[in-house]
């Protein structure tokens, strides 16, 4: 059935959800047999192969809203298994541009999954897909962290709700990761994500010196750090695809 925003009726099992459709040109030298599907509004389609293994990309533009409507719309039409690659803040003192998060969790601070469920705080993400990201990190020897992302809405929030953070726990703060997983959830597919750190905002230095929340990133650090990011979900997609022809 065609899709009426991805406008596809087919897609690899296996999909890696940037948001940004320009992130896909950054993925497409890590792959061969490129082939670009469509391309409407801010949803992107390509698909590719990676080692033997096809898969595709499809970008989700920003927020929850064009988020869910990516997974909704990928799992009538084939998708088993989906790994988001984005970019967040960094919630720990201890973090830089270019680290790497890969998120357990979500946090549900945004409307979208509160569409869903209205009770809904935190939504785990795939614990295979988590546990694979993280195999793959450790291999490449990046620096990285685990733990619950927060999911919100608003990229320009007030420094006030901001801080509101400081001991909560969390490792990182984007904008797609909780419907992300909800809907995978919901749609019985599998989900995970991994994230580049491009803006080092822990909320208790916030507190302190409220300039630092929108501090411009270390732009080499954060473009290694994508392309780290890259090839650990690559890897991790060869894995789970190995895995499955194996059983």
């Amino acid at each position: 059935m065609m899709q009426p925003h991805l406008k596809i009726d087919q897609i690899e099992p296996y999909v890696l959800l940037p948001g940004d459709p320009g992130r896909i040109d950054t993925i497409i030298p890590f792959l061969e047999n490129v082939r670009e599907v469509n391309f409407n509004r801010e949803f992107r389609v390509c698909n590719g192969e990676y080692k033997g293994i096809r898969l595709s990309l499809v970008s989700t533009g920003i927020g929850c809203p064009a988020a869910a409507i990516v997974v909704e719309e990928l799992a009538q039409i084939g998708a088993r298994t989906i790994i988001r690659i984005g970019t967040c803040g960094g919630l720990l003192a201890n973090m830089q541009s270019g680290d790497l998060v890969i998120p357990t969790a979500a946090g549900c601070e945004d409307g979208t999954t509160k569409e869903y469920d209205f009770l809904i705080k935190k939504i785990d993400a795939n614990e295979e897909v988590v546990k694979k990201l993280i195999s793959n990190a450790e291999n490449k020897g990046v620096p990285f962290f685990v733990g619950v992302n927060r999911t919100h809405d608003a990229f320009y929030e007030s420094t006030e709700n901001f801080v509101k953070l400081a001991g909560k726990g969390m490792v990182s703060s984007e904008m797609e990761c909780s419907a992300v997983f909800l809907v995978s959830k919901l749609r019985k597919i599998r989900a995970g994500a991994i994230l580049v750190v491009n803006t080092p905002e822990p909320p208790e230095e916030v507190i302190a010196n409220p300039d630092i929340i929108y501090r411009l990133a270390d732009v080499e650090k954060v473009t290694q750090g994508m392309t780290n990011a890259i090839c650990i979900a690559l890897e991790t997609v060869r894995e789970l695809a190995m895995l499955e022809k194996k059983q």
